[in-house]
């Protein structure tokens, strides 16, 4: 017998939906559309994450601005959940709050979450500003050798 889990899918005609363990559930075809939140405590498994990110739906784009001082106040963190035990790393939301907040969230239940994704920008600006500095510190390497011989 297959584990069925009850899910409702339309709460405006309140209808409901069994899911077997390896069923998928395909959202608009379900009739929701839009945008909505999902909360869910517990490990999410798949075999992709796509998140949308393309630049006809944005506006104010900047490059991040002093990212490698940004990282350097970042503290990556292993650590223990509470409510399982599970052991798991990853970085603080109150410490990313302080440094980027536009990718923290306060959630219902009063717990921050972070965009992770969120992070990759500002990781990729600290290592091409970290490039810059190994260019120009090979650069003088290069002169001195030079100098030398």
């Amino acid at each position: 017998m297959a584990n069925k889990f009850p899910l409702i899918f339309n709460t405006n005609a309140n209808q409901i939906q069994e899911l077997s363990l390896g069923d998928n559930l395909d959202l608009t075809s379900s009739g929701i559309t839009g945008t909505a939140n999902i909360n869910i405590t517990g490990i999410i498994t798949a075999t992709d994450f796509n998140s949308t990110s393309d630049i006809n739906l944005k506006t104010n784009i900047k490059t991040i601005d002093d990212p490698l001082a940004k990282v350097m106040q970042l503290n990556g963190v292993s650590f223990n959940w509470i409510d399982t035990g599970q052991s798991s790393a990853g970085v603080i939301a109150q410490d990313v709050e302080k440094v980027l907040p536009e990718i923290i969230r306060d959630n219902p239940t009063s717990h921050k979450s972070l965009n992770y994704n969120g992070l990759i920008g500002l990781l990729i600006e600290a290592v091409k500003e970290q490039n810059e500095t190994i260019k120009v510190l090979e650069q003088k390497i290069n002169t001195l050798e030079q100098k030398l011989s």
